[in-house]
């Protein structure tokens, strides 16, 4: 990987992010909360998340090709969950205190179990926010890398790439009465396996440890399954598309074009706040929204936008970037270990709670994937009605 930062994948980050945001501000977010009103235009495509994954699996591999797993997991780690913790609080505080009444029934348990991350795992958890989907399943996908790094190498690798593509197929059928295969499947988000196998499959690929043949191969498969698992055509085809940027970006020369070139500082800048908007974009922006309904769509979304970026900066800058400094500095191992075992503790213990991950009836609000968005894990067999006068399907 080269040393210097490369445009094109602040490009894309940008990009995913923004596919996500609109989407929730002039798609699902109108469709949640009808009193809204119509949106400007309609932006319905819902793969920001997912190509967000994507990435992410993309430059997990390029971290961990440096060897120290260690280090990978704790920087990883300490860069995702301060953030994540601080963002749901807010967003919690928000829901409980400002939304309108009806539009949410959070307690103080619901909380603290999305900070822990087992909102997956308990069917009666309500989600603080329904971006916060790929949380738990990136920090799965990181613990699995982080164990996996050393032990699955050669021939084995590619192997691995087609089992988290088909096997989650496989165990759908599999799946029957609640059971811990139905416990790990849907609270692990085995659904969703095959992003990391196209993020994988791809810095394989542009190292020239995967063939064309084979690559492309692995794609269309992986492809094939977000439609199985999500059945959303136009979501899968849109994220066909940004794989071929992705793979561009991974072999390609950077896009030193001249329009990218004079919007390089806000497009890196953008990108490294990224994260911190996608986590308190959605919820926060509907009850921003909600309150300047007199004013009209445009002034609607450009406040929504606006709420985003601001907020997104802000949880960057002041949490993000020091909780990062913090945790990881060189004289502080032992508080960095400490936290983040915490952390992957409480997750160990989800195969103890005897209760099946089962949710709602499918949501009527749109999702923007089938890693990014309002999507609560698919989830097989049964399910349980809606919470009385609750307006998300939680």
């Amino acid at each position: 990987m080269p040393k210097t930062r490369r445009i094109n994948w602040d490009v894309l980050r940008v990009l995913a992010v923004l596919a996500v945001v609109l989407q929730h501000a002039t798609h699902a977010g109108p469709n949640v909360h009808p009193e809204i009103g119509e949106p400007l235009f309609t932006v319905s495509l819902e793969m920001g998340a997912s190509s967000l994954v994507v990435i992410s699996a993309f430059f997990a591999c390029a971290s961990l090709a440096k060897g120290d797993r260690a280090w990978f997991l704790r920087n990883r780690l300490a860069r995702l969950l301060p953030a994540y913790a601080v963002a749901a609080c807010l967003t919690y505080w928000v829901l409980v205190h400002l939304a309108p009444e009806g539009w949410s029934h959070l307690e103080p348990r619901d909380l603290v179990l999305n900070i822990l991350m087992l909102q997956n795992w308990l069917p009666d958890v309500r989600l603080v926010d329904f971006s916060y989907w790929t949380l738990p399943v990136q920090l799965t996908g990181f613990v699995a890398g982080a164990l996996l790094a050393s032990r699955v190498r050669g021939r084995a690798l590619p192997a691995l790439l087609w089992a988290l593509v088909l096997g989650p197929l496989v165990m759908r059928e599999w799946i029957g009465e609640p059971g811990l295969l139905k416990l790990l499947y849907d609270g692990l988000g085995a659904h969703r396996a095959q992003l990391f196998a196209m993020g994988v499959g791809v810095w394989l690929w542009s190292r020239e440890r995967l063939g064309n043949r084979h690559l492309t191969a692995l794609l269309i498969t992986a492809l094939g399954a977000q439609y199985l698992h999500s059945d959303n055509l136009e979501g899968t085809a849109a994220l066909g598309v940004v794989l071929v940027g992705v793979c561009a970006a991974a072999a390609g020369p950077d896009w030193d074009v001249a329009p990218l070139r004079a919007l390089a500082t806000p497009i890196r800048w953008l990108a490294g706040i990224s994260y911190g908007v996608y986590l308190v974009h959605q919820e926060i922006g509907y009850v921003v929204m909600e309150r300047l309904t007199p004013w009209g769509p445009a002034v609607q979304l450009a406040a929504f936008l606006a709420t985003a970026v601001l907020l997104g900066w802000a949880l960057t800058a002041l949490v993000e970037r020091p909780a990062h400094r913090l945790l990881t500095a060189s004289h502080r191992p032992a508080l960095a270990r400490w936290l983040l075992v915490v952390g992957l503790r409480a997750q160990s213990h989800l195969g103890n709670v005897g209760t099946r991950p089962s949710r709602p009836l499918p949501s009527p609000r749109p999702v923007s994937q089938p890693i990014t968005s309002a999507a609560p894990p698919l989830i097989t067999g049964a399910s349980l009605p809606a919470p009385a006068g609750n307006s998300q399907v939680r």
